[in-house]
This record gives structure tokens, C-alpha cells and sequence, in this order.
């Protein structure tokens, strides 16, 4: 009789193994099965984050640079010392000038007086006040050459002012016949409205996206890193990415500055043009090194972090060998 209670007892406890081994298979299998989803949107939320970053700098550059009249003329205000940008406003009002007046034999003589004068003012201090001024009224257009409208206008630089302390320069200096020039609208146009179809559009979009880009970018990366079972491998990972979004923002910026250039009408000055594309663009060229540089340093920092007790462990191994 005690055998067979025995043998009943060892089979309990077999059959009790067998249900416990079972129970924990399927556990493991759910936890498996967690790990791989947690896995998969850890990456598709880093990979959506990454996307989200060029785009988020996008819109805050439309939002508040282009679109915040002190922002716009703080940006462009340097372009006053520009050696291309002073000579392409020089030849602008003496072209718009010397449309205005007929000065017969002496006109080429004429030409040669207004030149001297705009090229003189354009050096002076006081023409950086006048570019300040034509900058901020400038603002509105490009506002309005940018806006969701078809009938928007031209980006062009109202350099009526300009004219005007040109045309009292040369009166001060008695040139014959200045006062007798008369009040120009003289004005650079920058890119024609047929040009801009597409960029209208594009800048629609990012203005009304405004800041939420940039914020999804943050908060899709926190959570990726969140969800990863590896975090340091998850954080490694989103920083790559965002370096890459650095040098893809970069690229868009280089392409969009051979459109504008492309585009620009012709008898404009190239070099004044890629200066004032380059003035308006520096935040966004500033931000895109910015992701390279701290998105690489993050990445092989993380990289590093997880080589190192790897490499630990082997040589411990191979010592207690």
C-alpha cells in the first residue's frame, strides 16, 4: 500500500510539474509576444520623431523669423555691410535714377555722378539706418508674396529711401540738375511671384504648424526611449537619427538656395542674392550643424556605453579560462 501511495504521490507531483512548466510557457510567450510590439513601436516612434525634427525647425523658422517683423530685420540687418549687397542697391538706384532724367550728351557724365554717390552712401553709416527701414517694409511683402493667396506679389526691397539720400547727397555736393531729379520708387525684386507656386504652399504649412513639430519630436523620442527594453541602445539609435535629420535639413537647404538662385530674375546680382538667402537661412544652417554635431557625440557616446562592458565581460571570461 505505501508503494502505491508513493507511486500516486510522485505522479501529483509530476502532473503538478507538467501544469506549471505549461503555465510558464505561455507566459513566456505573452512576454515574448509584449516585447516584440514594445520593440517595434519603440523604433516606429523614434523613426516618426526623426522625421518630425527638420520639420520642427521648419516651422519655428516660419513661424517666428520670417514671420516676426524684429526677427526678420535683426536677420537681415548685416546684409548692410555686404561689399555684393551694397553694389547690387548701388547699381539699383542709379538705374532708377537715371530712367527719371534726361540729361542729353552729359547722360553717361550723369550716370557716373549718381553711381559715385550711391556707391559713397552705401558705405556711410547711415545707410545701414536706411537698409533697416527698407528691410522692415520689405517684411510685408514677403508676407504677402509668401501667404496662401495667388495674387500675392513679388519679394522686392523698396529702396526709396535710399534714393532719397542719394539724390540729397548730390545736391549737397552741387552736382548740377539733382534737385531736379525726381522722387523714385526704386525697388529690387528679389523673386517674382510666378516663382513662387510651390514655396507658397510649403511656407503655408510650416507657418501653421507653427511650434507642434518640434514638440512632437520631443515627446515621440522620450517615449521611444521609454518604451525600449535597451534604453542606452534606444537613446543611441534616436540620436543617429536625429544627426541624420541635421544633415538632411542641411541638403534641403543647399537645394532651396540653387532654386532661389535659379529663379531670381535676371540682371540681379547672384552673389547679393545668395548673401540675402544666407542672411534669412543662418538659424536654420546654425540648427542643422547643431543636430550633427550633438546627435553624433550623443550616438557614439551611447555606442560606447554599450561596447564597454561587452568587452569587460570578455576578457573577464577569457581570464577565468
Amino acid at each position: 500500500m505505501r508503494d502505491v501511495h508513493d507511486v500516486r504521490i510522485h505522479e501529483g507531483f509530476a502532473g503538478g510539474g507538467a501544469v506549471v512548466e505549461g503555465e510558464t510557457r505561455v507566459r513566456g510567450r505573452g512576454r515574448g509576444a509584449g516585447h516584440v510590439v514594445r520593440a517595434v513601436l519603440a523604433v516606429v516612434l523614434a523613426v516618426v520623431a526623426c522625421v518630425c525634427v527638420p520639420a520642427g525647425a521648419l516651422s519655428v523658422w516660419a513661424k517666428y523669423e520670417i514671420g516676426d517683423t524684429d526677427t526678420f530685420v535683426e536677420a537681415v540687418s548685416p546684409l548692410a555691410s555686404n561689399r555684393d549687397v551694397r553694389e547690387a542697391v548701388a547699381d539699383a538706384v542709379t538705374d532708377g535714377v537715371m530712367r527719371q532724367v534726361d540729361l542729353g550728351p552729359l547722360q553717361d557724365q550723369g550716370r557716373e555722378f549718381v553711381r559715385e554717390a550711391a556707391v559713397s552712401f552705401t558705405g556711410s553709416p547711415a545707410f545701414r539706418d536706411a537698409w533697416d527701414a527698407a528691410a522692415r517694409g520689405a517684411h510685408t511683402a514677403v508676407l504677402d508674396a509668401l501667404s496662401d493667396r495667388e495674387s500675392g506679389g513679388d519679394i522686392r526691397i523698396d529702396l526709396g529711401p535710399v534714393t532719397k539720400q542719394v539724390k540729397q547727397q548730390l545736391i549737397d555736393n552741387h552736382v548740377p540738375y539733382a534737385d531736379r531729379i525726381p522722387d523714385t520708387d526704386t525697388s529690387i525684386t528679389f523673386v517674382e511671384s510666378r516663382e513662387l507656386g510651390t514655396a507658397r504652399k510649403v511656407f503655408h504649412a510650416f507657418e501653421t504648424a507653427g511650434p507642434w513639430p518640434a514638440i512632437a519630436a520631443f515627446v515621440l523620442g522620450g517615449a521611444s526611449i521609454a518604451l525600449a527594453h535597451r534604453r542606452l541602445r534606444a537613446l543611441s539609435f534616436l540620436a543617429f537619427g536625429v544627426a541624420l535629420a541635421g544633415v538632411v535639413l542641411r541638403l534641403a537647404l543647399m537645394a532651396g538656395r540653387d532654386q532661389t538662385l535659379g529663379s531670381i530674375p535676371s540682371g540681379f546680382s547672384r552673389p547679393a542674392a545668395g548673401a540675402g538667402y544666407d542672411a534669412l537661412t543662418h538659424a536654420l544652417t546654425t540648427a542643422s550643424w547643431w543636430l550633427v554635431g550633438v546627435g553624433c557625440a550623443v550616438g557614439v557616446a551611447g555606442a560606447v556605453g554599450l561596447l564597454v562592458p561587452r568587452f569587460r565581460g570578455t576578457r573577464s571570461s577569457r581570464r577565468a579560462a
